[in-house]
């Protein structure tokens, strides 16, 4: 990205011309600037999600305020409020992100060096708690659609199988839903987790809304143990505000606030902790109808999206419909060149680019009026496409091989070697197109051809390579052998 020079006004309001502006100012141009986020966060700058001036509320444990860390008043009435409405043990109000729980959660779960069940599909915060804990990860690789080479769930008898072969696995971590929205069968998979007598932990971070949502249930409701939520992805409520729910006694307690002491900020955010509970309030008083209508709005788009010729909206009989995947595949425009329209021609900024559809991501706060607006842009620009051929993805592939741990791997020597020289050596870290940031490699793992190829494929379509030391990946970090 490039510098911005223009013209703006200040704080104070005074002209500054010419000069590169701070991140403040940089956000009060693009509020006023119009463009109609389909991204996060779920309040989408929309009435009457809104908060006096945030410095007279910056606050810290003052008389009344109630702290975090040992709640007894305000905060504690606040989770008992969530406990309540999502049907839990506990509630944990989290404002360090979902990180901060699922951090809690794996370290509640598991001694050092145990054996985990991961899904490969996993939040890399998943994978930063296996390297902290060193943890011997056994992977669940995910079911990948053929249209458009998004990530499925892992099925239940997927998971049967590797709990099987493994012994003394200390617990299973599956992200449900996606970021694309896919619903994984928690219930069927908690009832074989269970059987082992070993807890399920689900990273619901996509899913705070699914209470709400007709037709789909919540991982508490489908019997996983520890669940973690972001409010402010799919509801009214500020970045970096989560929850973490304890949702039977297969994990104490305790453990679950020991660890919140360790990875949970000293200085909580009071202004956090207040736009959740705005957010609480506002479901209890007005959650089930405007969700009602919310599905309604998402209803009408869906029926008008049938009349593209060459766009198309992803459906599959587990994705819950918020997510809009707009899939580019069988027309003559790029996922990238798509976004690229959508935010220079008709001022929207999506979620997320992938190979092969972009991610809009709607909540309760979107109104009819936005809908229509999205709608709008793409039946505009699908009139100007053209038909071009498709091409179905690997429905299975196999993960690279495993030579030492991500632990050993990232404090082992290493070197720079330029790509075209990397295969068949061992990767020092990650790589992996972020969002939603599923690794292509693992620190520990052999960079094979397959790998390579996902890189290579990852740069001509111009998506967010993240993960390695050189911003280019024209060089990739190894082991020394």
């Amino acid at each position: 990205m490039g510098c911005h020079f223009c013209v703006a006004e200040g704080p104070q309001g005074s002209a500054r011309i010419g000069v590169y502006m701070n991140l403040y100012e940089f956000l009060l141009q693009y509020r006023d600037s119009g463009r109609l986020p389909m991204h996060m966060p779920g309040h989408k700058r929309q009435p009457p999600f809104s908060m006096e001036d945030p410095y007279g509320l910056d606050v810290t444990e003052v008389e009344g305020t109630d702290n975090l860390h040992h709640p007894e008043g305000r905060i504690r009435r606040l989770m008992d409020q969530m406990r309540k409405m999502y049907g839990t043990r506990e509630s944990y109000l989290l404002v360090n992100g979902s990180t901060c729980g699922i951090l809690a959660a794996m370290s509640a779960c598991c001694q050092k060096g145990d054996k985990v069940l991961v899904a490969r599909n996993c939040h890399r915060s998943v994978y930063h708690g296996i390297y902290l804990l060193g943890l011997e990860p056994v992977y669940l690789q995910p079911e990948t659609d053929p249209q458009t080479g998004a990530a499925l769930q892992c099925p239940p008898e997927e998971v049967e199988k590797a709990l099987e072969t493994h012994e003394n696995t200390a617990c299973v971590i599956l992200t449900s839903p996606t970021y694309e929205g896919v619903v994984s069968e928690v219930g069927k998979i908690a009832e074989i987790v269970h059987r082992y007598q070993i807890p399920l932990v689900v990273d619901e971070a996509h899913g705070a809304h699914l209470n709400w949502m007709r037709g789909w249930k919540t991982a508490m409701e489908e019997g996983a143990d520890l669940v973690i939520e972001s409010l402010h992805k799919t509801l009214p409520a500020l970045t970096q505000t989560a929850v973490l729910h304890r949702c039977s006694d297969r994990v104490a307690a305790e453990k679950i606030r020991r660890y919140l002491d360790i990875y949970e900020t000293s200085s909580p955010s009071y202004v956090l902790m207040a736009s959740v509970a705005q957010c609480m309030d506002w479901l209890e008083q007005e959650g089930k109808p405007a969700f009602c209508a919310y599905v309604k709005r998402l209803e009408r788009f869906y029926e008008e999206a049938k009349r593209w010729r060459h766009l198309s909206l992803w459906h599959h009989r587990l994705k819950e419909p918020g997510k809009l995947v707009i899939y580019t595949g069988k027309a003559d425009i790029s996922a990238t060149e798509l976004a690229e329209r959508l935010r220079n021609s008709y001022n929207i900024e999506i979620e997320m680019v992938a190979a092969e559809y972009v991610l809009a991501m709607t909540t309760v706060a979107d109104t009819e009026a936005s809908l229509e607006r999205l709608m709008q842009a793409l039946s505009d620009m699908d009139e100007t496409l053209s038909e071009s051929e498709s091409h179905m993805h690997e429905t299975g592939s196999v993960l690279p091989q495993k030579k030492y741990s991500s632990y050993e791997a990232m404090n082992g020597p290493w070197e720079e070697v330029p790509i075209e020289k990397a295969c068949g050596r061992v990767s020092a870290e990650y790589i992996m197109v972020y969002p939603p940031g599923i690794p292509f490699v693992v620190p520990g793992e052999m960079i094979d051809l397959h790998v390579l190829g996902q890189i290579s494929e990852a740069k001509e379509k111009r998506l967010n390579l993240t993960g390695t030391a050189d911003d280019r990946v024209s060089n990739l970090r190894v082991l020394k052998e």
